[in-house]
């Protein structure tokens, strides 16, 4: 078993932050990192049983707080796949192909014009076409995806990052059937 997630942090301070409450307050790595937001959001989602019986204000059995972390321990095993469960079985999801997915979902939508950021333009093209730059990061069911683009200009640029948001949550979801917790846009460039 892993205790690093695919970005090299480990995930012990990760737990820790989630049981302390604090799944949203967010470092600066953290805040630019889609494998730490997906993993926050996944053992936050794994540490609610304990929530809720926090929220009582009886003490948790150790039991419930030892089989919580197992679960989320288990979650950092594959650091590169997501992993939906059903009473049939398990599926795993590498990330590379929520990257995949979620760069295609993005160059649908209108108003994308050119991707920008870390690859070299050349390997931005895929058959003739300019595609965003993706990262994603997976744990558990979540995932959390970042888009870098150029727009069109004129567009409503917050209302271009609402569509691509949309459409490729609702993508990611139908297709891998993991939850997108968090899609960030990030508009880098707009071109006439």
């Amino acid at each position: 078993m892993t205790d690093h997630l695919a970005c090299g942090r480990p995930t012990e301070p990760l737990l820790e932050q989630v049981a302390e409450g604090r799944a949203t307050e967010l470092d600066e790595h953290q805040s630019g990192c889609p494998h730490c937001r997906a993993a926050l959001a996944e053992f936050d989602r794994l540490w609610a049983p304990v929530r809720a019986v926090e929220a009582d204000r009886p003490q948790a059995p150790p039991a419930v707080i030892e089989a919580a972390l197992r679960t989320v321990r288990g979650v950092s095993s594959e650091p590169e796949y997501g992993r939906i469960s059903t009473p049939q079985g398990h599926t795993r999801v590498a990330a590379r192909v929520v990257v995949a997915l979620a760069r295609h979902l993005a160059a649908q939508v209108p108003g994308v014009e050119v991707a920008l950021g870390r690859l070299a333009a050349s390997e931005h093209e895929a058959g003739g076409e300019v595609v965003p730059d993706v990262a994603a990061g997976v744990a558990g069911g979540s995932t959390a995806v970042q888009i870098t683009l150029a727009a069109r200009y004129g567009q409503d640029l917050q209302a271009l990052g609402e569509r691509i948001r949309g459409a490729v949550s609702r993508g990611v979801r139908e297709a891998t059937g993991l939850e997108p917790v968090d899609v960030t846009v990030v508009v880098d460039d707009v071109f006439p």
